[in-house]
């Protein structure tokens, strides 16, 4: 019997690795740069808040979709779904999806619809954020770093796969 060089359950490893790292890579920033916006060009700030939510509705959310699916496969094909890594990855897809649209993406709007009404507000003269968009910022804030160890952390737990 002659065997493929490449099997699909290789290919669907592929698939899912380069999932999260398309799907996710890009929110390890969104702590950063909206304060560096903010401080040095906070009239660019709707913008960019709305490209965020652009990405998070598209790339975050499709490459999610894709992590989850082709992890249950891959789970599904050699794995138990009661392994502590496959429960983890899952529940951890599963969390970071609910939190992107739950919280993440009604945040970004509401901090870009605050910001706009801020610049409106301030004219031609400087900037100055008012409690509508600090509010809405300080849990995109806290929610960012929270969201990548939660990935980060899943990283781990799949390549070390502890408890098997």
């Amino acid at each position: 019997m002659i065997t493929p060089a490449v099997a699909f359950y290789d290919v669907v490893l592929w698939l899912h690795i380069a999932a999260v790292v398309v799907g996710f890579g890009s929110t390890f920033a969104y702590a950063l740069i909206p304060t560096h916006v903010a401080k040095n060009s906070p009239r660019a700030l709707p913008a960019l808040l709305r490209a965020m939510t652009a990405n998070d509705r598209t790339v975050v959310t499709i490459g999610g979709t894709i992590v989850l699916l082709s992890g249950i496969y891959l789970a599904a094909d050699r794995w138990e779904f009661s392994d502590f890594f496959v429960a983890w990855g899952i529940l951890a897809v599963v969390l970071l999806l609910g939190l992107t649209g739950a919280v993440l993406i009604p945040n970004e709007r509401r901090a870009a619809e605050a910001a706009d009404r801020d610049i409106e507000r301030a004219g031609s003269g400087p900037v100055e954020f008012g409690p509508e968009f600090n509010k809405a910022n300080d849990k995109l804030a806290k929610l960012g770093p929270f969201a990548g160890l939660v990935i980060v952390l899943t990283i781990y737990v799949m390549a070390a796969k502890p408890f098997l």
